[in-house]
């Protein structure tokens, strides 16, 4: 494979010389570099590898620059140049650079045998500079969301931002992972007491797409211009569905839950399929991938993508991060960074294939 690393600033790109190139295989066999090389001076470069073991296993390319790492999409063919093996780097900056939410999206569940109703939030952030947005201290987070009154034992969920990367403190969640440009999807869960008092949901941004799924026959959602939407079924459990577009900024969602019955508790997981419903939310996150030109090249050299197969490239990762016995942080932000990028993919093509891009 042959490809060229740029270094993207004030919108114009340049080749970048000498930078450290390596090339990674993620596998349910076993999971690491293969090889790495120096850039030369026209910011190209190239490896020969064969593919072996795992025939399910995933190669990408990446590289590290202002102590970020970046990543290709993962490499298919035998032979890949030009455009699938390019990479894109951007400065960092502790800055204001906007983020913007793409989705938001609210799962309330019915009470469990605790009396309290797991809720589990999902975020679709997008950041349209290009410039990646660092976090510079705890109090300063490269983005953060308010937690309802009463939210206790909050979480972080699947995503690409897990772990160490958000922080929970005075009820908020605070995303100190760094934002390149471009998606990036995150998650966290907390409880709330399972009561007939309404739940106020508070927001510090606008939400392109936002969206609440409420398991409760007999419950209100209202602010934010929601309105109900035809529901939907998520492992077996029917979800009344509220939907709105163009939330703004500093909206209150009110949501009240007035059936007490007790519901098996299941897993939180089931959330994350919110990021495939309904039309509205695929065309909501189809338009914030139609950016400047090095991100729109990326989204059309996505066109022939399949879905199903991205879902299983997904399921691969995540089998192959999971068998690693003790992943050091190169390991998390390759993971993590790897993953981002197949979500990216699977967003757009599910977008095209409901006639939305």
């Amino acid at each position: 494979m042959s490809g060229l690393i740029s270094h993207v600033t004030l919108g114009r790109s340049r080749p970048l010389a000498a930078a450290w190139i390596t090339l990674h295989r993620v596998g349910s066999d076993n999971a690491g570099s293969v090889d790495s090389i120096r850039s030369g001076a026209d910011g190209r470069y190239s490896f020969r590898y064969r593919a072996k073991g795992d025939t399910n296993a995933l190669y990408f390319v990446s590289s590290r620059f202002a102590g970020i790492a970046y990543f290709t999409l993962p490499l298919k063919d035998r032979v890949v140049t030009g455009e699938a093996a390019d990479l894109l780097v951007y400065d960092t900056t502790g800055g204001p650079v906007p983020i913007r939410v793409r989705g938001r999206h609210i799962v309330v569940m019915a009470p469990d045998s605790q009396r309290s109703r797991r809720v589990v939030e999902v975020f679709e952030l997008s950041n349209d500079s290009s410039v990646t947005r660092v976090s510079v201290a705890a109090d300063h987070p490269t983005f953060e969301t308010l937690l309802p009154d009463g939210a206790r034992e909050p979480r972080a969920g699947d995503g690409e931002v897990t772990g160490d990367g958000l922080l929970f403190a005075n009820g908020r969640a605070r995303v100190l992972a760094p934002l390149a440009p471009g998606l990036k999807q995150f998650s966290f869960s907390y409880r709330l007491a399972a009561d007939r008092r309404p739940v106020a949901f508070p927001s510090v941004a606008g939400s392109t797409v936002l969206e609440v799924l409420l398991e409760d026959e007999k419950g209100t959602v209202a602010g934010a211009g929601l309105r109900e939407a035809a529901a939907t079924t998520l492992d077996g459990r029917r979800f009344r569905r509220f939907t709105a577009n163009d939330a703004p900024s500093a909206a209150v969602i009110s949501v009240t839950a007035p059936t007490m019955a007790t519901s098996s508790s299941r897993n939180a997981r089931i959330a994350l399929i919110v990021t495939a419903l309904g039309a509205m939310l695929l065309l909501g996150l189809a338009a914030g991938m139609r950016r400047r030109d090095p991100v729109r090249a990326r989204a059309r050299r996505a066109t022939t993508d399949d879905p199903v197969a991205l879902e299983r490239e997904i399921a691969a990762l995540d089998v192959a991060f999971a068998a690693l016995e003790s992943p050091d942080a190169d390991d998390r932000a390759d993971h993590y960074e790897s993953r981002a990028r197949l979500k990216a993919r699977l967003t757009a093509a599910s977008a095209r294939a409901e006639g939305l891009m």
